[in-house]
């Protein structure tokens, strides 16, 4: 398949979404199998994410992701029919790694190259790492079954003599058991196998299907060895069907469409057909019960609860609810939410007309009714609005999953053994929110590991357990998003804060000296600000939550520390929900001779205060309001505005706006002029953006275009 096509280009791009996706999940699955080696359903898991891998880069004829799955594929599988081997051989889950890297780098070059389809020499290396753990898998399998058969022979051989006691289970289980190892030898010898389902003998069928796809294989076959090998396998799938259930239904379904599509189409017997059947091959042998010659009876596939374990992951697997999705390009749904903006402008534009009809005297019943038209479009827009943003919502898991597999590595590459717990994966979150918030958190995850946990030994000193541990939870309260990172290290050692901004001269002493313990704390979050002496690759740049704290404050959230000395430290991101948006809630002002909107999330309360109860305080103005001390903004003289409206009764309005309950600052209106709902533009003007304390634009109801204040920084 020529992915250069343009009709196959979307499809394509669908595909690298896909395998970007497969490689995040298999990174989660290899960090769980690498804690728990014989969690049978994880390594199920594995082997279909692998194999469904195969498949859709064959699909793409990207052979370098295809044929490296396979390889991997195959080496999950006879994981998954001993699911001791990684405990035996814990370096296979590093090789597991080295390939999931190998196809993230893959992908990432496809998006500039889109030519880079086949298998390089350094592929082909790490391909011939996965024939060597075979190898020594074949040798170490081998030299267990020479070992377990001489135990059992031992075993059968006093059986007899042992009285007195029920030896019938104990017999089965012996008998079973030598059956497996068996049938284990006889296929990995080429002897005979037995297979039978249904109570019907299978055996020629399946073998001629197998030798008919070894000629295709070595390329050594006929036209006569071709139709023979497609003659067998509808025979094989006719008699198949004649007695399948449930379970083999799909295989056998899939196998005949593919023997009609090569009869209709004429196909040659290439790479991807040789790949169909043999895949198929695996397929149907899980179905059908195996059993080395000489053991006619026994079901020697699998043990019992091995089967009723398989059983259950297939009915597990088939039961889960099937969600129906479609992809859609983001910029539209940009596009959309952009009209729904326009519409709640024009609704703000209908409530100004409202008005204007009713104070200019019209018939009092059609501004009635006029009025209960505009409240039906109103709550229709505002329905339509919640929709589309629910559509822009992901779970936050998309970025969380990312995560065992960052902590896992820099843990490794520190010494360090750490545990990761993450709850609250199915919050919703804003796509576009998604790059930020992820951006910060990997600053803290890695802080966490290297400032934060300490080294097993000095935690075993400290009376600590070895193993560090770090949670990220999430929950949604009312309008926000709520991330908490924490670790149970050694926390924030505020002395030592203090000397290096004492010695980087970020703070001179007598301030210093004046500052409490949380803006100390604060200084965390200064550029260039670093605890450690040496820089790392990991951390000690003084880049870091500082970048945290911008990306955060972009969306107008705001982070929290809570230090336990000794203990651990928490850091908290407050993200409001509805910032994507950029529709809100604002009242408007007028500053001077001019009118600005507010966002309504950012005021605390609106009061009025006397001219005497403001008093000046090193150089501020301030009043004091419900027991705190309330700082002034003149944010008049801050954005050069003229005078304007003088209040002539000796009392002001003030604003007072969100922050730090302790710090809480406040901006003089000269008049509250109204509230309603806006839609914020971004500056598309370089000019513009340069403006200080402004975010964006607005449309009013009236026509009139105003300018959005920004609460952030008026308060910074």
């Amino acid at each position: 398949m020529n992915v250069t096509s343009e009709s196959l280009a979307e499809l394509f791009e669908q595909y690298k979404e896909e395998v970007k996706e497969t490689i995040e999940t298999l990174d989660t699955k290899l960090v769980a199998i690498e804690q728990d080696p014989a969690n049978s359903e994880v390594i199920f898991s594995l082997f279909r994410h692998l194999h469904s891998l195969k498949g859709s880069s064959k699909m793409f004829n990207v052979e370098n992701i295809a044929h490296i799955a396979h390889k991997l594929e195959d080496l999950m599988q006879l994981i998954d029919k001993d699911n001791s081997i990684l405990k035996r051989f814990p370096k296979i889950v590093d090789l597991l790694f080295q390939g999931n890297d190998i196809f993230r780098d893959i992908i990432d070059r496809l998006e500039n190259d889109i030519t880079f389809l086949n298998l390089t020499a350094e592929h082909l290396q790490f391909i011939e790492q996965i024939n060597h753990q075979f190898d020594q898998l074949s040798r170490k399998e081998n030299l267990l079954v020479e070992k377990s058969k001489a135990v059992l022979d031992e075993i059968e051989a006093i059986l007899p003599s042992i009285e007195d006691i029920d030896l019938t289970a104990l017999n089965r289980a012996v008998g079973a058991l030598s059956g497996q190892i068996d049938l284990w030898a006889a296929g990995g010898s080429g002897g005979a196998i037995r297979y039978t389902y249904g109570g019907k003998d299978f055996s020629e069928l399946m073998h001629n299907y197998e030798a008919g796809l070894e000629k295709f294989k070595k390329g050594s076959f006929t036209q006569e060895d071709s139709e023979s090998f497609f003659k067998n396998a509808g025979v094989f799938i006719q008699a198949l069907f004649e007695v399948a259930e449930e379970g083999i239904m799909e295989v056998l379904q899939e196998l005949n469409d593919g023997l009609d599509m090569f009869e209709e189409r004429a196909l040659d017997i290439d790479p991807i057909v040789i790949e169909f059947f043999s895949t198929l091959l695996e397929d149907l042998k899980k179905n059908l019960k195996a059993e080395a010659a000489g053991n006619a009876g026994m079901d020697l596939t699998e043990s019992a609860p091995a089967a009723a374990a398989a059983d259950s992951r297939v009915a597990h697997a088939g039961s889960q609810p099937q969600v129906k999705t479609i992809r859609v390009d983001e910029k539209k749904i940009d596009l959309f939410l952009e009209s729904v903006g326009k519409l709640i402008t024009q609704s703000e534009i209908l409530n100004h007309l409202q008005y204007s009809f009713k104070q200019a005297g019209i018939n009092p019943g059609l501004v009635r009714e006029f009025a209960a038209l505009n409240r039906s479009i109103s709550s229709d827009i505002i329905s339509l609005q919640k929709s589309i943003m629910e559509v822009r919502q992901v779970e936050i898991g998309n970025i969380l999953k990312k995560f065992p597999r960052l902590v896992r590595d820099i843990s490794h590459s520190m010494n360090k053994d750490v545990e990761l717990l993450i709850s609250g994966e199915h919050v919703p979150i804003d796509k576009s929110l998604l790059e930020d918030v992820e951006k910060a958190l990997i600053h803290i995850v890695r802080n966490s590991i290297d400032h934060g946990l300490e080294t097993a030994e000095v935690r075993q000193a400290a009376g600590k357990d070895p193993r560090g541990l770090i949670s990220v939870n999430v929950e949604q309260e009312e309008a926000s998003i709520i991330i908490e990172v924490s670790d149970d290290g050694r926390g924030v050692d505020l002395a030592q804060i203090r000397r290096k901004a004492l010695e980087k001269g970020i703070v001179p002493q007598d301030e210093l000296k004046e500052m409490s313990d949380e803006e100390v704390q604060s200084l965390l979050f200064r550029s260039g600000f670093t605890t450690k002496t040496e820089a790392t690759d990991i951390s000690g740049r003084g880049v870091g939550l500082d970048v945290v704290r911008s990306n955060i404050r972009k969306w107008n959230g705001e982070i929290k520390l809570e230090n336990r000395p000794g203990l651990g430290l928490t850091i908290r991101l407050f993200i409001p929900i509805t910032n994507t948006l950029l529709t809100k809630e604002a009242i408007m002002i007028v500053l001077g001779d001019s009118t600005f909107c507010l966002p309504l999330e950012n005021v605390v309360e609106i009061i009025t205060v006397p001219d005497d109860k403001l008093v000046t305080h090193k150089d501020h103005r301030v009043f004091e309001h419900r027991g705190n001390v309330i700082a002034v903004i003149n944010i008049k003289e801050q954005m050069k505005l003229p005078a304007g409206e003088e209040k002539r009764d000796g009392v002001r309005t003030f604003v007072i706006l969100r922050g730090k309950k302790e710090s809480r600052k406040a901006i003089c209106a000269d008049r509250i002029v109204g509230q309603q709902k806006i839609v914020i533009k971004d500056f598309e003007l370089e000019a513009f953006r340069r403006l200080p304390y402004c975010q964006g634009l607005t449309l009013l109801g009236d026509g009139r275009v105003v300018l959005v204040l920004d609460a952030e920084r008026i308060v910074d």
